[in-house]
């Protein structure tokens, strides 16, 4: 069983068999049984499984460099990673017509770990409704029921015993350790407005308030690769090369026999003698697709590229959560803003976690969630909030800052969006982004739902004990008024909640782009095993949705085989 990683692989230290990613790879390694393009979270789920068959060599490919970066591995690092952009690949919506017209970065990992190395560490599955959802939608066996062993399967959960919950897995995930005042004052009000105090967001039900659940372990971020790749590097029979970047899927006699990557010293064919397995990610597993003639037969001819297989749902079905911020300037309360505007308090802060690993500097992007139902009558929650113990200067546009002064923030979303959006290619290319629409705000029913959590919000923030911290509302701030005011400010300040997903749709109809064993319609031996598929987005955070689905789809292949 793959364990946590020792301490020695948390930093990436290179592996025997990788020359750190940038050596020259002779051919007698370049066929494997299995060769995985994507060392994101869900590749290194699925390399870290497959090579647990001694009989099986596996090659895993990844864009990007290994997890050296320390940041990387403090949890509060997500931060400056955002800022940096080092790790990314720096995608970018088109205009968004319902946000007039700007364009909304798309932040996505490009480094061992993917997304996973550098997201905000938050730990929620969503709703059990939502797994029942994807059955009922075509994608048979991925009900919450079936999905329930691979979620406690992959975590070691530091709370209670739980039938919900795993006490043996790779990944380790705990409560945000010590809550700051903030975060305790808005669980205390949430509850004070009626919401309960949820024990457990992971276990039974989703719904009511709680600090949330990071993959952090003594105040390290437990990511993919510290969790299940960096133990494995020491077999024999699997081979790790970072800075291969895919080019297309090798197609042969309707048949996936490979992949061509570009590296440092050209491009590469890597064969593959069982299969091929995309864990690209949303953006990169369809468009990867596509540049190997898998697509709208129209487009691709278009585009040059030879059609191998008519698909023309490849790229759509794009879902996102889509969030707004409202800020507060407060009094003096811990909140991160005071701490870094003070050298002697950013110091102690660095201090405390060398010693103790538990303030501030491991917790992530948000320390508490409320999920809420805004609408009459509705079954489940629609809205996920979160509390943020800090506020940006300029509303977390890609270059913000910290505001000067105290403050927090907390952010709302529509937990299952009905807007969708698409993808297509730009150039037959893979070194050409390609096109992304989000068509946010597209569906009514978001609409209606944000304007209802902007009500909700508002109350949150005059109960007490929250409202007792807070001096004034920033954003949108008390002249917005009216429906018609905050929905212009939804409109003119949402951004993403970085969960883009459903690109390449599981389901069991001949349009799906695979069928519910994870294969890819049309071609054999090539399967797609990462958040594309999701044939509708989660109502939370998707990481633990990926983990989940790489775990299963680790045993789909080797029973497969």
């Amino acid at each position: 069983m793959v364990r946590g990683g020792c301490q020695r692989h948390r930093f990436g230290y290179p592996p025997r068999n990788d020359q750190e990613g940038n050596g020259t790879v002779t051919d007698s390694v370049r066929e494997a049984d299995y060769v995985i393009l994507g060392g994101g979270s869900a590749g290194c789920v699925m390399a870290a499984r497959l090579s647990e068959d001694p009989g099986a060599r596996v090659v895993l490919l990844e864009a990007g460099p290994w997890d050296r970066n320390p940041w990387i591995h403090i949890p509060m690092g997500f931060a400056r990673l955002y800022v940096t952009k080092k790790f990314d690949w720096n995608y970018q919506t088109e205009a968004e017509p319902e946000l007039g017209g700007r364009q909304v970065y798309w932040p996505r990992g490009r480094v061992i770990g993917g997304s996973g190395s550098v997201n905000g560490l938050v730990f929620l599955r969503g709703s059990p409704r939502d797994y029942d959802r994807w059955s009922q939608s075509g994608a048979r066996g991925w009900s919450y029921e079936d999905c329930l062993p691979a979620f406690r399967r992959l975590e070691t959960f530091a709370g209670p015993e739980s039938e919900y919950r795993g006490k043996d897995g790779p990944v380790q995930v705990g409560e945000v350790p010590e809550p700051s005042p903030g975060c305790r004052a808005f669980v205390e009000a949430c509850t004070r407005l009626g919401f309960e105090r949820n024990p457990d967001n992971n276990a039974a039900w989703f719904e009511g308030v709680a600090p949330n659940q990071l993959n952090v372990h003594r105040g390290w971020r437990w990511s993919p690769a510290t969790a299940y790749l960096k133990p494995a590097l020491g077999r024999s029979n699997l081979a790790v090369h970072t800075e291969r970047v895919g080019q297309h899927v090798l197609i042969r006699d309707g048949r996936a026999v490979g992949v061509v990557a570009r590296g440092p010293q050209g491009d590469e064919t890597w064969l593959a003698r069982r299969e091929v397995i995309l864990c690209a990610g949303a953006i990169e597993s369809p468009k990867l697709l596509m540049l190997s003639g898998i697509g709208d037969g129209a487009a691709l001819q278009a585009m040059g590229i030879p059609v191998a297989v008519h698909a023309p749902e490849v790229g759509k079905n794009l879902q996102d959560h889509f969030m707004v911020r409202f800020a507060f300037r407060t009094r003096p309360c811990g909140t991160l803003n005071e701490i870094m505007a003070n050298p002697v308090r950013a110091a102690g802060l660095g201090l405390g976690w060398f010693l103790r690993r538990r303030n501030q500097m491991a917790v992530g992007a948000s320390e508490a969630s409320l999920f809420a139902r805004v609408l009459p009558g509705s079954e489940e929650p629609e809205v996920q909030f979160q509390f943020v113990n800090f506020s940006l200067g300029d509303q977390g546009t890609s270059s913000s800052s910290l505001a000067k002064h105290p403050g927090f923030t907390f952010n709302f979303c529509v937990c299952r969006p009905d807007s969708r959006g698409e993808l297509t290619l730009r150039a037959p290319s893979a070194e050409v982004k390609p096109v992304i629409r989000a068509n946010y705000l597209t569906a009514a029913s978001d609409i209606r739902i944000m304007l209802e959590s902007a009500r909700l919000g508002r109350r949150i923030a005059a109960t007490e004990p929250f409202a007792g911290l807070i001096e004034e509302e920033l954003s949108p701030g008390r002249a917005t008024a009216s429906d018609e005011q905050m929905l212009d400010y939804i409109r003119g300040a949402g951004t993403t909640v970085y969960h883009p997903c459903g690109t390449n749709r599981m389901g069991a109809d001949d349009r799906s782009v695979v069928d519910p064993e994870l294969r890819v319609r049309g071609v054999r031996g090539l399967r797609v095993a990462d958040a594309s598929v999701f044939p509708l987005v989660p109502s939370s955070n998707i990481h633990p949705a990926v983990l989940m689905l790489a775990e299963r789809a680790a045993e789909i292949v080797r029973r497969a085989a």
